[in-house]
């Protein structure tokens, strides 16, 4: 087994250099590869450990990720010093100094022992909130420097991107009624979680949210597939579909190509249908909705339709015939009527809960508790809840929190005022849509959900957004487009 690990090692490896030489020859495509990259990246590695590959080999692989962002901060650092000698300097805009000032916080904070907040944060939760917040302002910088508006490119990533999320939910719908549940424990999906730091006290050890819990006490199937998480499908699915429908109606060659492309679309909506993930699904029936006024055309306000019948019947009456297990993981069979949703529903109530902890949290400590005490990881978190928004008030305080919430709210005008630069052209208006209608549908999520902890996600909405700025900026403010 472990020779077998050994070996997609080195197809992997292999994999990762036809990667690596895509985008020397051309970095916006770096796009594509990680956040399609990233819809696998957790299959891959939960199999490597089943395989019993050896941990180091496995580290190598998992880090693959931050080969690519390291390989963009060097060739971002050789244009920009490139741009010096040549005596340009760029010009900043109002965003870019928001995202500098954020920059400047999150480093301070990371200089700050953890001993000042007097709230115990280990080095290795230090390091992952220092990761997750400069993260963001790095991809909004690739955004903004990778920028071009050639159709080979902007294709060339809508379909490893959409490629994959279609992937992701043909895998998910077969998953659901071919592979019991019981088998993720034997694949190995509670090891991958003790690599990752998690523990988690589901059924079987799986991670809770493997399930929708019935009003009934029976636990309802989710589709996982290869993120090994619904939530993961459902959050980067929300950014992805804007994208999906960019490809379906760009101009194509033939007619096949055209149905493949809808069917593509299809199956993103499918994975998010599946995911269960009950907020997700009524946004994407909202987003489509949004998508059908912004181009008016007669399939898509009957693919709105379509998507509303496809929520209400995942909500109400996927219950009563999806996949059922008890708390044993032991399959059961459909004899009584099973509810979803109520208005006494627990996770709505916890949700609830924990932003009111959050408020009084951010309220006993507005300078924050420091970088890492709201890493939800290794059990021993003591700061905020499960929100993007308030973890970063928890974490840097008032200055940080109002730095990001405006940052956030301003990345989404610019998403809009580049779709009007775009002036109708499809395939250079895709990441300003994503900017635009994505963020704003994800806004409710980051208020209840840790998002940017989902790599796909952070990569392609904060990727998009510096994209966006850029595309909306009179053209003297905008970077070289590169070869």
């Amino acid at each position: 087994m472990t020779i077998i690990g050994v070996l997609l090692v080195v197809a992997l490896a292999v994999l990762y250099a036809a990667g690596i030489r895509a985008i020397l020859a051309v970095p916006f495509r770096a796009l594509g590869i990680l956040v399609g990259g990233m819809a696998f990246h957790n299959v891959v590695l939960m199999i490597l450990l089943r395989l019993g590959t050896p941990h180091a080999l496995v580290r190598v692989v998992q880090a693959w990720k931050e080969g690519i962002l390291l390989l963009l901060l060097v060739l971002t650092a050789r244009i920009g010093l490139r741009a010096w000698r040549a005596g340009s300097r760029p010009r900043l805009l109002f965003l870019d100094w928001v995202m500098a000032a954020f920059t400047l916080v999150v480093i301070v904070y990371a200089l700050i022992p953890a001993s000042l907040f007097g709230v115990p944060v280990t080095l290795g939760q230090k390091l992952i909130a220092v990761r997750v917040d400069l993260l963001l302002p790095a991809l909004y910088l690739f955004g903004r420097v990778f920028w071009t508006s050639r159709r080979a490119d902007l294709a060339w990533v809508l379909g490893a991107i959409v490629g994959s999320a279609a992937a992701v939910g043909l895998l998910g719908a077969i998953e659901l009624w071919l592979i019991p549940t019981r088998a993720w424990v034997d694949f190995g999906a509670n090891q991958l979680s003790a690599w990752l730091g998690f523990t988690y006290h589901g059924p079987g050890g799986l991670p809770e949210n493997f399930f929708q819990t019935s009003s009934e006490g029976l636990l309802l199937r989710r589709e996982v597939t290869t993120y090994v998480s619904p939530l993961g499908v459902a959050y980067a699915g929300l950014l992805i579909v804007p994208l999906a429908l960019v490809f379906a109606r760009r101009p194509v060659p033939s007619r096949w190509s055209r149905l493949l492309a809808v069917a593509l679309f299809g199956l993103v909506v499918v994975g998010i249908l599946f995911s269960l993930t009950r907020l997700a699904l009524a946004l994407m029936a909202v987003e489509v909705g949004l998508l059908a006024l912004l181009f008016r055309r007669l399939w898509l306000y009957a693919a709105t339709l379509l998507v509303a019948i496809g929520v209400v019947i995942m909500l109400y009456v996927y219950p009563q015939f999806g996949p059922l297990v008890d708390r044993q993981l032991n399959p059961v069979s459909h004899n009584q009527a099973l509810h979803i949703v109520n208005g006494t529903d627990p996770s709505l109530r916890e949700h609830f809960g924990l932003l009111g902890y959050d408020l009084e949290y951010v309220r006993l400590h507005p300078l924050g508790t420091g970088l890492g005490s709201a890493v939800h990881r290794f059990g021993t978190s003591q700061g905020t809840g499960e929100s993007a928004i308030f973890d970063f008030f928890g974490e840097l305080g008032v200055v940080g929190g109002a730095l990001y919430l405006p940052m956030y709210l301003l990345m989404i005008l610019a998403g809009l005022r580049a779709l009007l630069r775009a002036r109708g052209d499809l395939l250079l208006g895709a990441l300003p849509l994503v900017a635009s209608i994505g963020g704003l549908m994800l806004f409710l999520i980051t208020l209840t959900s840790d998002v940017w902890g989902n790599l796909a996600v952070a990569f392609l909405f904060w990727w998009a957004a510096g994209y966006s700025v850029t595309l909306a900026a009179p053209p003297p403010t905008r970077s070289i487009e590169t070869p």
